[in-house]
């Protein structure tokens, strides 16, 4: 996809989960430890979901969402080969962050949603273990 508008909408999308006001400070490690990078990015937490009937029900979600351009500046591996072809999985990864009420919250990533549009990819996170 090309064209002005377009590229003004990715910019837009980089610049509120970089340095646009609404970003938080980030820390993402790989499942070995054997990096981490301390990234901005948006990141989200609540305490209520819906259940396969429509019902809405208690559960904690959490996601963070970062900027592809940025983890590739880091040469953080967010790639994989699984199918022969790298693909952006960062499942098992660790990411860290503080909340609203200045608690550390620590995860790990549970599922990479990668948007190819705007180079931003969400983290969908599980409870650390």
């Amino acid at each position: 996809m090309s064209g002005s508008l377009f590229d003004i909408i990715k910019r837009d999308a980089k610049m509120a989960i970089n340095s646009g006001g609404y970003e938080i400070d980030i820390e993402i490690k790989t499942p070995d430890n054997s990096k981490t990078i301390n990234i901005t990015g948006w990141a989200v937490k609540h305490y209520y979901s819906f259940n396969t009937d429509g019902n809405q029900v208690s559960s904690k979600n959490a996601r963070v969402t970062v900027d592809e351009d940025v983890l590739k500046s880091f040469n953080y591996p967010y790639k994989s080969f699984k199918r022969g072809i790298p693909e952006v999985d960062m499942q098992n990864h660790k990411v860290s962050f503080v909340d609203s009420s200045g608690s550390l919250c620590n995860y790990i990533v549970s599922r990479s949603i990668p948007d190819e549009n705007l180079g931003l990819i969400v983290l969908i996170l599980g409870d650390y273990k």
